[in-house]
């Protein structure tokens, strides 16, 4: 992604997890972006973004510190880490609720043809009645539920 990103990024020796501050208007806040094993979708981990609060990490917080767009291309640039470490793991990600799922989706268009020089992107339909996820190959104007990127090799 061509946005400025954040740079002092920590990470875990597993590179699962990983932090970095987050600086805006309501000041200095811990942003922790953590890999989870994903049982629903074989050969993936979930990417769970939080705000550390403390010894919690909080997942359903919308900071609103003016940084989004750094914040997201800093997410791009950890995910591109992880899966150089985890190359056959597809990365799952999914918005707290639609409007959330709806800002990734508008990322993911606009950084487009950034994104696929490292991964295919798919897009996901969560088929209530049978509990999992349908994924076909990312179409821009289509809405989806969640998204799975998967590295090129």
């Amino acid at each position: 992604m061509d946005i400025n990103r954040y740079d002092d990024i920590k990470f875990s020796t597993d590179f699962k997890t990983f932090s970095f501050i987050s600086t805006g208007p309501k000041g200095n806040l811990v942003k922790v972006v953590q890999f989870i094993d994903f049982r629903h979708v074989q050969a993936s981990h979930n990417l769970a973004l939080g705000t550390r609060r403390g010894d919690v990490i909080d997942y359903n917080e919308t900071t609103d510190n003016g940084d989004r767009d750094r914040i997201l291309a800093t997410i791009f640039h950890i995910a591109t880490a992880f899966s150089h470490g985890y190359p056959d793991q597809r990365i799952f990600i999914r918005g707290r609720n639609q409007a959330t799922t709806r800002l990734y989706r508008g990322t993911i268009n606009h950084e487009y043809l950034n994104i696929i020089k490292e991964f295919i992107i798919y897009g996901g339909i969560y088929v209530e009645n049978e509990g999992r996820y349908n994924f076909e190959q990312f179409i821009s104007s289509k809405q989806y539920d969640a998204f799975l990127f998967e590295r090129r090799q």
